[in-house]
């Protein structure tokens, strides 16, 4: 389930945990549900243990480029020409999307993707029924369509404000 994420392109991370308060991974004592945890918080191996626990699922949040520690670097960690991606979405909160729609949302912001992106790039891993199941969650195309609908309607409302505010 590697997801191989740089703690500095992230401003945090959301950890869906599926175990009782007080499960441990990385060092750090999770609760039960969802939790925000900090970047500046982790290390890389914490992190890493952390997305590698079929337990937990694990969402990125980007860091925007108003705070990002090297604004150079997109979500996997390689240089790039940002002028254009993060524009996109560093003004998009994804998380006031449908819940539905978060996980495949947050695979096209972390991924910096430009263009709709297909069924097989949106395709994410939750936890299963069982514990310690892994399921692949194949996205639809009308997920997909839904998901990139949500986030390009969003970032002209979040531009349009960003707008008025100047």
């Amino acid at each position: 389930m590697a997801k191989n994420l740089k703690l500095t392109a992230l401003a945090a991370i959301i950890v869906h945990c599926t175990q009782p308060t007080g499960y441990r991974r990385g060092g750090i004592s999770l609760t039960s549900g969802k939790q925000t945890l900090p970047a500046d918080q982790l290390t890389q191996k914490q992190l890493e243990a952390i997305e590698n626990d079929p337990r937990l699922s694990v969402q990125a949040v980007p860091l925007d480029a108003s705070t990002a520690q090297n604004p150079q670097l997109d979500a996997n960690n390689v240089g790039a020409d940002l002028d254009q991606k993060t524009e996109l979405y560093q003004l998009v909160d994804y998380t006031q999307a449908p819940q539905e729609l978060q996980p495949i949302i947050a695979l096209i912001i972390g991924a910096q993707m430009t263009e709709k992106p297909k069924c097989e790039q949106v395709t994410f891993e939750a936890p299963g029924e069982t514990e310690g199941e892994v399921i692949s969650v194949k996205v639809s195309a009308q997920d997909r369509d839904a998901a990139w609908q949500w986030l390009l309607g969003a970032d002209a409302e979040a531009k349009a404000k960003a707008g008025e505010g100047e």
